[in-house]
């Protein structure tokens, strides 16, 4: 946080958060509540303390602040200490976006918050899958007293049986009125006293409250910070990311590329291949939909024959077109649609010029379907998703085909698995990504109908291409294909 940041935040809560209710002192009531930059400045020096914030045009328009604390006894707990959106940005999910961005965390062990707003208790419930119950605060009220003790602010006493509970924070404000769902919490927490809030928290420990919508958003969702997750994959001290030299060998030998041509590199990454080609006497253009890799592959190179360029190569690239191409790894196959990754496919051969060739690589289902340990539909049991337990492999090995935390749903083709990352400066995250797997026959199939001719196809293991291998070795991880477009 910057001494900008903390203006910001100052500013978006002193105009939008609410006002001083009626027992609050009487040259306050009906006022806008307020918090100086300074009351930001000492969250920013906090331990544990952490913000999720959205912005539009530059503008912070939502923020969330949450202590998110390890307990001794090794549980990890969330407190949300606040939450704000701008009124004139309300009712579009941004505070559900918000909490989602805050945890997600398959070990995290409870999440929660006090509020007098019941719509926030409603999003909680809805972001955590689960029921604000006062019996199931009962049953863990010391590890929420132990959070309560880590507070920027003094929490007052606890009312907690099994149909109230409330904290007395000695917070009067202004109740927002909304009757329906008001009614509801009410009724399961109380009928919330003058000065006091609701404490709601959710637990690991309960049951999931499922439906197909939620699920569909969490998908949604973890599909849209897709570009997150691959930046965040530590790819320099990855086994497999290092064979780049030898893989560009192999495809200059097995396409038949010439240093002086014009060369597209989709989804590029952190530009380890665009710049060896480069570096080779290639003019290479090197794309990728995530910012953080292309500022990344800026970095790495001052060569003028290599240029980096943030664009979705689902969409039309203008320009210049290109000699030959190179599309490495899950890029094809990164979306859970056929549909998404075939218009990769399709605008890789509108950059092309005829006679071009490219080199194309995806992974293997040949591989999932002899080795996967969890198979089922997901469209028809949803629920297959939460029996995956969550791992950092892709963070710290890029280890796409563990199949002791993945599930094969092979009617559609794809791979679940559920994926944490932490400890690299940006927030605690955990996404589900899917992954779309391709057979050698669908793919040459595609890649027929986009217009190319396939010179070579082969199944290799990373940084081996020069190497055709079974298509059920052990290492036949990836299908290479070679092709000229017609």
């Amino acid at each position: 946080m910057t001494e900008q940041d903390c203006f910001e935040f100052s500013h978006l809560f002193s105009t939008n958060y609410g006002r001083w209710g009626q027992s609050a002192p009487e040259n306050k009531r009906g006022k806008r509540i307020k918090m100086s930059s300074q009351r930001y400045r000492s969250l920013r020096d906090m331990e544990d303390m952490y913000v999720s914030y959205c912005q539009d045009d530059g503008i912070i328009i939502g923020s969330c602040f949450f202590l998110k604390k390890r307990l001794e006894n090794g549980k990890v707990c969330v407190w949300i200490t606040q939450l704000v959106v701008n009124s004139m940005y309300r009712k579009h999910g941004i505070a559900k976006r918000l909490l989602q961005s805050a945890w997600g965390f398959s070990d995290y062990s409870a999440w929660g918050l006090a509020t007098a707003n019941s719509i926030t208790i409603k999003a909680l419930e809805s972001v955590t899958w689960r029921k604000v119950d006062p019996t199931e605060i009962m049953d863990h009220i010391d590890d929420i007293r132990t959070l309560c003790a880590s507070l920027p602010y003094s929490a007052g006493a606890i009312s907690l049986d099994s149909n109230i509970s409330f904290i007395n924070t000695s917070f009067p404000v202004e109740r927002e009125k909304h009757y329906d769902i008001d009614n509801i919490y009410i009724e399961r927490l109380g009928n919330l006293p003058e000065g006091q809030e609701w404490l709601a928290y959710t637990f690991q420990s309960q049951p999931i409250m499922f439906d197909n919508k939620r699920f569909e958003e969490m998908l949604s969702f973890s599909a849209e910070q897709l570009n997150d997750a691959y930046s965040r994959m530590d790819m320099q001290n990855q086994p497999w990311a290092r064979g780049t030299s030898k893989e560009v060998d192999s495809i200059i030998q097995l396409a038949g590329f010439n240093p002086g041509s014009t060369l597209l590199d989709v989804g590029c990454g952190q530009g380890r291949h665009s710049i060896e080609f480069a570096n080779r006497g290639f003019d290479v253009l090197g794309i990728d939909a995530s910012e953080a890799n292309i500022e990344r592959a800026k970095c790495k190179t001052c060569n003028d024959a290599v240029e980096f360029k943030q664009w979705d190569a689902r969409k039309r690239l203008k320009g210049k077109s290109f000699d030959c191409a190179i599309c490495l790894y899950d890029v094809i196959g990164s979306y859970r649609t056929l549909e998404d990754n075939t218009a990769i496919i399709h605008q890789l051969a509108n950059k092309l010029r005829k006679g071009g060739r490219a080199v194309i690589s995806v992974m293997n289902m040949q591989y999932m379907k002899l080795r996967a340990q969890l198979r089922g539909s997901v469209h028809d049991n949803p629920q297959l998703i939460f029996q995956l337990e969550a791992s950092t492999n892709m963070q710290e090995r890029g280890d796409m085909f563990d199949t002791r935390f993945q599930l094969l749903d092979e009617d559609k083709h794809l791979v679940y698995h559920k994926e944490q990352f932490e400890q690299d400066g940006l927030l605690s995250a955990e996404y589900v990504v899917a992954d779309y797997r391709f057979t050698q026959s669908e793919l040459s199939e595609i890649l027929l109908q986009e217009g190319f001719n396939i010179l070579e196809s082969r199944f290799v293991r990373a940084g081996h291409f020069e190497e055709s291998l079974p298509e059920n070795h052990d290492n036949a991880k990836e299908i290479l294909f070679v092709v000229e477009k017609k």
